[in-house]
């Protein structure tokens, strides 16, 4: 189930683009999500990290936790191939319902290679600014990789000084390979 909900969201975020969103997306960024309209994206001068801005996701009224919206960038993967990519940025929140960083990395076909959405570590509540960390394998046959933060259900998220960097094996990946298992389990129930 767990594999299931990851491979949908993936899904979900190459999706759902729609032309108002990408009118009022910050300049490299690109609003999506399952329920884009639902939230309000802007630029704001709330960042004590260490850049003047940062970016901030808001719920309307009709937002739902079914539903998300996220700023992302989609880059090739050509310049990364075979290497550990870590994606760093900080978030602060406001009576979130799950606000995550995330990071996908595609093969042939659309094929899902590598994703980590911080699903079973997502910020909820109220928070200050914390950094975050996703890093994922490389595989060298990768074609896109797509990273970016998300709200989901009620709320506010912040995000500033995100960051892309080739790390060494030493720093531990937090997602191994795709989300989809090769072999089927479990089909007689006894499990």
């Amino acid at each position: 189930m767990r594999a299931h909900s990851r491979c949908a969201l993936a899904v979900m975020l190459a999706l759902a683009l729609t032309p108002s969103a990408r009118a009022a997306a910050p300049a490299g960024w690109i609003i999506a999500g399952t329920a884009p309209a639902h939230y309000l994206f802007a630029i704001d001068t709330l960042s004590p990290v260490s850049a003047s801005k940062s970016a901030s996701i808001t719920a309307r009224p009709e937002a739902t936790a079914r539903g998300f919206g996220t700023l992302m960038q989609m880059i090739a993967a050509h310049d990364y191939r075979g290497s550990r990519l870590r994606f760093s940025g900080y978030l602060r929140t406001l009576n979130a319902g799950r606000a995550q960083m995330w990071m996908r990395v595609d093969g042939p076909d659309q094929r899902i290679l590598a994703f980590d959405n911080m699903h079973s570590r997502p910020v909820t509540g109220t928070k200050g600014w914390k950094r975050y960390d996703i890093v994922l394998n490389v595989p060298p046959d990768s074609r896109d990789i797509a990273f970016g933060f998300l709200l989901a259900g009620r709320g506010k998220v912040w995000g500033a000084d995100f960051k892309l960097k080739k790390v060494g094996r030493a720093v531990p990946a937090t997602s191994h390979g795709s989300m989809m298992p090769r072999k089927p389990r479990n089909l007689n129930f006894e499990q």
